[in-house]
């Protein structure tokens, strides 16, 4: 009773309105959402030593798309996970991309900052996939168990440095001679997808691909 009243007093002071068009009761409504165009000619450009294949659905340069992300991800906003995952899912059908016998591996956040946070959005991101395709989700595996500095304008070689050795695998035996598929909701050098994947081949994973929203 007492969370309904402050769920209710919350929205007369933040309602709940679409972040574009402003219609009421969604914070990203179909009609804005069919504005973000998913792109079908993308090559990730990069070269990857652990990562058979990178997919994104669609260009981080799209202004709607980036303020989405940003809401998601800084503003704390998890409902947008919903039309977020839709891009995702909508690019994977439509480019008929063969999920079937892979598991979900989101990229995870060092504990700190998911305790401020208070989610990772690749973890739920990937329980929205998981649930849509009816894969498997490894959620416990993999940690972060360095709490490295945000990537946002570092160069390939300091993005590198700065991820060396962050991650770790915690259950091995549940990965191995698994497909995995990593995700993440932006993808710019690759280099976190990199480090992760070079730290699950350590774990005698079968193969590894990658899938995000954007690629920036």
């Amino acid at each position: 009773m007492i969370k309904k009243i402050f769920n209710y007093l919350l929205s007369l002071i933040f309602p709940i309105e679409c972040i574009s068009c402003k219609e009421e009761d969604t914070y990203l409504c179909t009609k804005c959402l069919n504005k973000i165009d998913i792109n079908h000619d993308f090559k990730f450009k990069k070269n990857l030593k652990y990562i058979d294949k990178v997919h994104s659905a669609t260009k981080y340069d799209n202004k709607l798309l980036q303020i989405a992300i940003h809401y998601f991800k800084f503003r704390y906003i998890k409902e947008l996970v919903v039309p977020l995952s839709k891009i995702i899912i909508k690019y994977l059908e439509q480019e008929k991309i063969e999920l079937t016998d892979y598991m979900l591996i989101p990229i995870p956040l060092h504990k700190k900052r998911y305790l401020e946070r208070g989610f990772n959005q690749s973890e739920l991101i990937a329980t929205q996939l998981a649930k849509h395709f009816n894969l498997q989700i490894a959620n416990n595996v993999l940690i972060r168990s360095i709490n490295t500095p945000h990537q946002v304008g570092l160069n390939k070689k300091k993005r590198l440095n700065n991820l060396n050795e962050a991650f770790k695998v915690l259950k091995p035996e549940l990965i191995k001679d698994k497909k995995i598929i990593l995700i993440d909701d932006v993808v710019t050098t690759g280099s976190t997808l990199e480090e992760v994947a070079k730290t699950l081949i350590k774990a005698k994973v079968s193969n590894i691909i990658a899938i995000t929203i954007a690629y920036d």
